[in-house]
């Protein structure tokens, strides 16, 4: 008798979680330290917190000493990018001894600014075809032309050359998990980081699955006089460049004037 009504028991807690797991299980919850960077002419680069809490409802409550329910180990992603925009790769060739861009390449919709980071490596919770649909890491980043063909060559190109400008990075088990519940992740942003609206998506992930996507945004801008010549820059280019050689041209005088002073 006392069989059969633990049978009966575990049936119901498995009814009852499937109703749990059909809709949504958890709750994830997240945020940054701050949703403004502002660039001036002191900015050396940023850090900032991107942290969060997950919320299991009812599952807790489930697990006793004879009873476990499984799916509570969870991973976390984080994925933090700017706008994508479009950008011009040009490839040089030695001609005579001297190096020259000998072709160009025009790149639509890339990421100026991306880094990723998780608890441990994606490949170990996460299929490479799941990382690949959800564009997650640096070799999924889809790198094509006008035609929409990928070109691996000059993708090579464009990450190699980020990751050196501290633009692209991709680390593993820097995402890290506080009592199951709580997370936190650090984020670096670098002084030459491009302006623009940025996301941070933050995936939970839990028997090689994402269950849970969130967003959050962030803003980057330029402040004071920075902000102003980068307006007018944008705005009336003809007039801009203008300006840059009259101020080259001067510069040059005044300089040529105080060293004949000098002499």
């Amino acid at each position: 008798m006392f069989r059969k009504s633990k049978i009966a028991l575990v049936a119901a807690v498995i009814i009852v979680f499937g109703e749990f797991n059909q809709g949504r299980a958890e709750t994830l919850v997240t945020d940054l330290s701050q949703h403004l960077i502002e660039i001036t002419s002191q900015f050396s680069g940023r850090e900032l917190l991107l942290f969060g809490a997950l919320e299991r409802h009812a599952m807790e409550s489930i697990q006793s000493d004879d009873i476990t329910v499984q799916g509570l180990d969870y991973d976390i992603i984080v994925v933090v990018q700017s706008s994508p925009t479009d950008v011009v790769i040009r490839k040089k060739n030695k001609v005579a001894g001297i190096w020259i861009n000998s072709e160009d390449q025009i790149i639509r919709g890339v990421p100026g600014y991306y880094v990723i980071g998780s608890t441990r490596p994606l490949d170990e919770f996460l299929s490479k075809k799941d990382q690949s649909e959800l564009g997650l890491g640096l070799e999924n980043l889809r790198i094509v032309n006008d035609d929409g063909e990928e070109i691996k060559e000059y993708k090579e190109a464009l990450i190699r050359n980020m990751i050196e400008n501290g633009l692209y990075k991709e680390s593993s088990g820097n995402v890290m998990i506080k009592d199951e519940i709580l997370f936190r992740a650090n984020l670096a942003f670098p002084s030459n980081m491009p302006v623009g609206n940025y996301t941070a998506d933050v995936y939970l992930v839990r028997d090689s699955k994402v269950i849970i996507n969130h967003r959050t945004d962030l803003l980057v801008d330029k402040r004071g006089l920075e902000r102003f010549i980068f307006n007018f820059a944008h705005d009336y280019p003809p007039y801009y460049g203008i300006i840059v050689v009259i101020l080259a041209i001067s510069i040059g005088l005044f300089t040529g004037f105080v060293a004949k002073k000098v002499a």
